[in-house]
């Protein structure tokens, strides 16, 4: 079976969302997961009827009613913070030369000028919602430089700070980065190695902790234990939207527990979350205890480089004949968008990147053009590319046009990533998975395509909405461009979706539900979770119990009253607690 048709009746309308769904004979018996996105109306319609039908056996078809007679959709959100217009704060502001030294410029963006006060003269909980792009990492600085000259931290002369971001790879771009400019105030900055032994010794002489979820949880499990955890008195969590993928869960314990140990140990633990413009930020701030005021949600529109989105959709289902389709249609936009400015193509994969950097170059040859990307003397470039590894790069670097892979050693990225800094080479052509240890920016990106091929569900699978967002954010370059454009590519029928996703705010709901397993094993060893009554409680600080009244029917809630809640709460307890100790059955058996 082939087609999916998903259709609505309204007013007597009809809306039609056709879906491809196609299967090799050899994975015919497997299971199969199709997800879909589909519009809600402002009144709501009483069903959708979900029709398969197969393009090859005539009347092999199949109808599914949905119906919405119980359907509870969440509560309107408020409306996104509004950038003031502000006389941009200098950096003087700051009150101190030698923090004033470690900044390049001399004024703050408008989204860093209007969270200033809160960030560098409070001590309260913030949540900051903005663009990738925005500066925010600077906004999360203020925070830290306000803890190293707090007047009531002196009876404490070693104040610490612990940032944590999903991505290893991000971890040590900060961590570069940071310590390079935090030790010119003599403050240490460490990256947590996932070994406990090492980690406890690095956290006893890092004044700076940069971590990631993971080697938090398992160093924050035993917090009751060890002091250097509980002296933690900035606790600052970047990219908090992943709370909404696959990685979320962990993300979500951490800062719960973060909570928790602040009121078990009596003494203010300040937290700062940093994320996209987030629909329900209001949740997400009360949920780490952010006062309105000192709640920041702006638009997905607001950043400091004006950017300008251009969706370009593609008719063509099969993966490979639209990537193919593309190619030519990423050198016209190259030629229209950025002629002579930066450009970053992103790819499904590692050899579309290698075949992508070829095309660009064999369509500029055609226009006997073949160097107009190179923007320095082949002279001056030569002595780099003869330190290059990878031939087929050599040439095209040598051209002005590079690519970036997790095939290519070290050297070799390096020698990439100098050149295009540098502004020799006009045009890098970068593979999805190298997203996140990209340090690279533009003034165009292009998006080749929005689709990747997942080898162990032999599927086509989208990119997370995160992972579109982080490419989108690589096109900003603040000091040099007043505006920066984005080229997106997919299929025709995704682009209603993109631009819901990328022009609004991003909805973001709790997956801990379906790895509570594990978390609850973790607490149970650590005698945090003793009986059923301590797992409720447990559950009690977590973004999860916040959003199950807000959105009851997307966590299996069948009303939002107390009782529909405490009802839910005990059976997901239970059950979870049964599943654990027939599992330690289990293992003692054998």
């Amino acid at each position: 079976m082939n087609i999916f048709f998903l259709k609505s009746r309204f007013h007597f309308q009809e809306y039609n969302l056709k879906h491809l769904f196609y299967f090799l004979r050899k994975y015919c018996e497997d299971e199969h997961y199709v997800k879909f996105f589909v519009p809600v109306f402002e009144t709501l319609p009483p069903q959708y009827f979900i029709r398969v039908i197969s393009d090859k056996w005539i009347a092999s078809e199949t109808q599914v009613a949905v119906s919405f007679r119980h359907l509870i959709l969440p509560e309107k959100h408020p409306a996104p913070t509004e950038l003031l217009d502000l006389q941009p704060l200098p950096v003087n502001a700051l009150r101190n030369a030698k923090y004033e030294d470690l900044y390049n410029f001399k004024f703050f963006n408008g989204i860093q000028t209007q969270v200033f006060n809160t960030l560098y003269n409070t001590d309260d909980n913030v949540f900051l919602g903005a663009s990738t792009g925005s500066g925010k990492t600077i906004c999360a600085e203020f925070a830290i430089l306000r803890l190293f000259s707090n007047e009531k931290l002196k009876e404490n002369p070693e104040p610490k700070c612990v940032y944590v971001t999903p991505k290893e790879e991000l971890a040590e771009i900060v961590r570069q980065d940071w310590d390079r400019r935090f030790a010119t105030i003599g403050r240490k900055v460490v990256i947590l190695t996932g070994e406990t032994a090492t980690d406890l010794k690095l956290i006893a002489k890092g004044h700076i902790i940069i971590s990631t979820p993971e080697k938090w949880d398992i160093l924050s499990r035993r917090w009751k234990q060890r002091k250097n955890v509980q002296n933690v008195n900035l606790f600052i969590v970047d990219d908090l939207h992943v709370i909404g993928s696959d990685d979320g869960p962990v993300l979500e314990v951490i800062c719960s527990r973060m909570r928790y140990m602040s009121s078990q140990i009596g003494r203010n633990i300040r937290i700062i979350a940093m994320a996209t413009s987030i629909l329900n930020a209001k949740d997400i701030a009360q949920w780490l205890g952010c006062s309105t005021s000192a709640t920041f949600n702006f638009r997905p529109s607001v950043r400091p480089v004006q950017l300008e989105l251009h969706i370009q959709g593609f008719n063509m289902t099969h993966n490979a004949s639209r990537l193919i389709a593309m190619t030519k249609p990423v050198y016209q936009a190259i030629n229209r968008h950025s002629p002579n400015h930066p450009v970053i193509v992103f790819v499904p994969s590692r050899k579309l990147s290698r075949m992508t950097a070829i095309d660009i170059l064999t369509f500029a040859a055609a226009e006997q053009k073949q160097d107009r990307f190179l923007h320095i003397a082949t002279t001056e470039i030569e002595p780099f590319t003869n330190e290059l590894e990878d031939q087929t790069l050599k040439e095209t670097v040598l051209r002005g046009v590079a690519y970036l892979h997790e095939g290519l050693s070290h050297k070799d990225r390096t020698i990439v990533e100098e050149l295009y800094t540098a502004g020799a080479l006009q045009v890098c052509i970068v593979s999805r998975s190298m997203l996140w240890t990209l340090n690279l920016f533009s003034y165009l990106v292009i998006i080749m395509d929005t689709q990747y091929y997942n080898g162990q569900e032999h599927t086509y699978d989208d990119y997370p909405i995160s992972d579109i967002l982080q490419m989108i954010g690589r096109a900003n370059r603040p000091l040099k461009e007043t505006d920066a454009k984005v080229v997106l590519m997919c299929l025709s029928s995704k682009k209603d979706f993109f631009k819901k996703f990328l022009y609004e705010p991003l909805p973001i709901e709790s997956h801990l539900d379906h790895t509570l397993h594990d978390h609850f094993n973790a607490e149970i060893v650590t005698k945090t979770i003793e009986n059923k009554q301590d797992a409720v409680d447990y559950l009690t600080w977590t973004l999860l119990y916040r959003r199950m009244t807000q959105n009851p029917n997307y966590y299996n809630l069948q009303g939002v009253s107390h009782r529909h809640l405490s009802d839910h709460l005990s059976e997901l307890v239970e059950n979870t607690l049964n599943d654990l100790e027939q599992s330690k059955v289990r293992r003692k058996k054998n």
